[in-house]
């Protein structure tokens, strides 16, 4: 919220020990960016801040590093830790039902697809298992060459 009010304020001297606390800042360099970029555009919120560096042409964003960096680094920073404690919670459901006897890149494969199911939901389960058959002999032996249905 103090990163969020130093770009919607303008001012940096408010907050100037809390930055200090971002090696990822040049205070100084921000302070007088930031200045000169909320006399020169008016947002109210992050998303027009973003806006407003979307339209700048190249040449002009050089111009204003420091606060372009802030905003990414404020649209980067996670809110909460909501979605890492889902991530921890599906893995431990996922270790419960797969016991310990899956090695690690398995396991971090099982987790992606868990974590980004909605993903796989346009996947053509017929073609990936067509495609999975006919990989080597044995399996076109096992499953034949025939198509699936699911």
């Amino acid at each position: 919220m103090k990163l969020e009010s130093v770009l919607l304020e303008g001012k940096v001297s408010h907050h100037d020990d809390f930055l200090r606390g971002y090696p990822e800042f040049d205070v100084w360099a921000l302070s007088t960016q930031l200045d000169m970029f909320h006399t020169q555009w008016k947002y109210t919120s992050l998303s027009g801040a973003v806006e407003v560096i979307k339209a700048l042409s190249n040449d002009v964003r050089r111009l204003f590093l420091q606060v372009e960096r802030l905003v990414r680094f404020m649209l980067l920073c996670p809110v909460s830790s909501c979605e890492a404690e889902r991530s921890f919670s599906c893995l431990r459901r996922l270790k419960m039902w797969l016991c310990n006897s899956m090695t690690q890149s398995r396991l971090n494969a099982v987790a992606v697809c868990h974590v980004h199911k909605h993903a796989l939901d346009n996947v053509d389960l017929e073609r990936l298992a067509a495609e999975f058959a006919s990989r080597s002999q044995t399996r076109k032996s096992a499953f034949g060459q025939g198509s699936f249905k699911f």
